[in-house]
């Protein structure tokens, strides 16, 4: 999770007529825009602190169009290293969207944000791509780490969770493309296997991994997918077929938001479908609750293509 990014003084006026591409000085107008939509931006607001605004294709960067309006940005949209764009754009996104696709040069694998932004840009991607593998409409929930409710599996110590070894790595990544699959509707391709390592390898180096281990087994598995100082998202969130409705899964939440919260974390958010109550009924049970809409769509392409 990055430090805040240096101040820059950047001093304009009036109105842009279109998108203006963002580099490095814009950076402190970026922060400024989005720590006030952090929970609904957190993915723009951490990998924008955390690998800047200058776009070379490596892990977490993006190029990013943006609104300038009276010294302010009123609008982003970044497309990053993996293909997926990400926005936050009350007014006019399939606009931005279409710069920052065409000022990156990349695939778009995705799209992702507010719920109604997402349905506005769309049919601008549905231009060139085919029907989306997946255009899900998510509730953002949120909570404060001291109202957390910690199961009773994990206070009476029935089961551990922990952060898991280098060697079982290997069973993560296979969790994670299980998950991918399940949950996201990914179909099996090697550019999962590279997408699920990739992520994997980052969470296991910065201690952004739990595992649930009862009797010796791992069961169930969560990660942090991103985070600033003081608030993370939650993601990840997977149990092994035959140890379902068990409470694993909130038990390994928990588990995962005690560590964050003795590490100086206030808040976590997290998605989740609206077709999926069992997992929503779950995060209420943990103490989130509602406070927002997102979308996700997702296109079948080969990753190696970008």
């Amino acid at each position: 999770m990055g430090a805040d990014p240096p101040r820059f003084p950047y001093q304009m006026t009036g109105k842009t007529q279109g998108p203006v591409i963002l580099s490095q000085h814009h950076a402190g107008l970026l922060d400024e825009f989005l720590i006030e939509r952090a929970e609904s931006s957190l993915i723009l607001l951490a990998n924008s602190r955390s690998a800047g605004l200058d776009d070379r294709g490596g892990l977490f960067e993006g190029t990013y169009a943006a609104y300038l309006e009276d010294g302010s940005i009123t609008g982003v949209a970044a497309h990053f290293w993996n293909g997926m764009v990400f926005l936050q754009a009350p007014e006019n996104p399939a606009v931005l969207v279409s710069a920052a696709l065409a000022a990156s040069g990349r695939g778009c694998t995705g799209i992702s944000g507010p719920y109604g932004q997402v349905q506005e840009a769309l049919p601008e991607l549905l231009k060139k791509k085919t029907v989306p593998i997946l255009n899900s409409r998510n509730t953002l929930f949120s909570l404060v780490l001291d109202s957390l409710a910690v199961p009773a599996l994990l206070r009476e110590g029935a089961v551990t969770c922990r952060l898991p070894s280098d060697t079982e790595v290997p069973t993560l990544i296979g969790m994670r493309i299980a998950f991918l699959q399940e949950h996201l509707g990914r179909p099996p391709a090697p550019s999962l296997q590279d997408e699920a390592r990739e992520l994997v390898t980052w969470q296991q180096q910065t201690g952004n991994h739990w595992v649930l281990e009862t009797a010796g087994t791992l069961v169930a598995t969560t990660a942090v997918n991103t985070g600033v100082p003081g608030m993370v998202q939650v993601g990840g969130v997977y149990t092994l077929p035959g140890y379902r409705n068990k409470g694993y899964g909130r038990a390994v939440v928990a588990g995962s938001l005690l560590t964050l919260r003795e590490r100086g974390v206030k808040k976590a958010i997290l998605f989740t479908g609206q077709n999926m109550p069992e997992a929503e009924t779950m995060y209420r049970a943990l103490g989130f609750r509602p406070i927002g809409e997102s979308g996700l769509v997702l296109f079948q392409t080969n990753r190696k293509d970008h």
